[in-house]
């Protein structure tokens, strides 16, 4: 069953050479998939705050040509947005369009295709399929977005080739898994993990955290991000501790978890897709009153979902190592249950594919303004939480 009168946003990081996150490709979708048009827009301004979406970071949209000549422009910050335009667009009036925006600070990028002779000296951007490169890619590798990559070794190979950046949705695809031997520092996370969660005694969580100088900063700067906002400066981890709770304290070993422990370079690009999947998952559940316990389970379901990409452990190997339900890997392996389903409804979001789980959706009496509104709350949340 289609879904009607809403939009939805993608958010997919685009990467650089150095592995790290260069922009975000930003969609903003009716069920059709089409260009971002003025009204569309209006809707996304009236609704979001970009910046909460993407921090520091600039943005890709892809517009409708008609955008570019709307007064709609004078809202959006010029430094943070890269238009991304089909070359058979351009008209030879919208081209002197692109000329005047740029000279108040817009960029461009254009999708590659025959037609982008005509727009390769305006642009900043080239969006190309790995699939299409051709011998004339490689003359502008330079300012080349490479989309569609399939896999973390055929990007490695992009790399090596010379290309600067990456739209990175291959980082949503199952792992090649080789499995790995634990080493020490997570498994002790792991360790205080199981501990926090089996048994909440603040003075002994206290001592060993303290053992470890890295937890106890780490801890006293999650404690004290935007995310919680507390009136006075939290100073101690016992009052940490106590202040935070049990389910807060979890996320919070989860996280660091994640980020002590990627092997890939794009490790915190990971952490934030998955922080902000969990975030998202636990919003949903809470959105359908479940228990407590659901909803806590909801967040590690969505955080502990892309381990095997994150930390090379397959999720049911982490969920036993920190003796989690089963009910755990069931829905992250099988999408099994409710949580299972809401994990999958979250997964084709991220990759932009919301339409093929309408029907879920609506199963589980959510709409698309509420997956909407949850997954802008997590991406909020991710921005104001210290972690990183």
């Amino acid at each position: 069953m289609p879904l009607k009168g809403d939009f939805y946003i993608t958010k997919i990081p685009v990467l650089d050479s150095h592995q790290k996150i260069f922009a975000y490709y930003l969609t903003v979708k009716d069920v059709e998939d089409r260009p971002v048009s003025v009204n569309v827009l209006a809707d996304l301004l009236v609704n979001v705050d970009i910046n909460k979406i993407s921090g520091n970071y600039p943005v890709f949209l892809r517009v409708d040509p008609e955008v570019l000549e709307h007064d709609i422009l004078d809202y959006l910050p010029e430094s943070k947005i890269i238009f991304l335009l089909d070359p058979d667009s351009v008209t030879p009036e919208i081209k002197e369009i692109i000329k005047e925006l740029k000279n108040i600070g817009f960029r461009f990028a254009f999708i590659y295709k025959s037609s982008f002779e005509n727009v390769k000296d305006i642009a900043d951007f080239f969006f190309v399929k790995e699939s299409e490169i051709d011998s004339t890619v490689y003359l502008h590798k330079d300012k080349t977005v490479v989309t569609d990559i399939y896999s973390t070794e055929d990007y490695k190979n992009l790399l090596k080739e010379g290309f600067r950046y990456f739209k990175g949705d291959f980082i949503f695809k199952p792992a090649t898994i080789v499995e790995k031997k634990i080493d020490p520092s997570r498994l002790a996370i792991m360790e205080l993990f199981t501990k926090v969660r089996e048994s909440f005694n603040p003075k002994e969580i206290e001592e060993i955290i303290k053992r470890n100088p890295d937890l106890s900063i780490s801890l006293l700067k999650y404690v004290n991000s935007a995310a919680f906002s507390f009136r006075n400066k939290i100073t101690s981890i016992r009052h940490a501790i106590s202040i935070l709770g049990q389910r807060n304290l979890l996320q919070w070993l989860l996280l660091f978890l994640y980020r002590s422990g990627g092997d890939e370079g794009y490790a915190e690009t990971l952490l934030e897709v998955s922080a902000e999947r969990g975030k998202t998952m636990e919003i949903l559940a809470q959105q359908l009153n479940l228990p407590d316990e659901e909803v806590e389970k909801a967040f590690l379901i969505g955080i502990l979902s892309l381990s095997d990409k994150l930390l090379g452990i397959p999720p049911e190997k982490l969920v036993a190592e920190l003796n989690l339900d089963e009910e755990i890997v069931k829905a992250i392996v099988n999408k099994e249950g409710v949580l299972g389903k809401l994990l999958n409804i979250v997964e084709k979001t991220e990759e932009g594919k919301i339409v093929s789980v309408a029907d879920t959706i609506k199963e589980l009496g959510l709409s698309l303004n509420d997956i909407m509104s949850a997954q802008l709350k997590a991406f909020a949340w991710f921005e104001e939480v210290n972690i990183i």
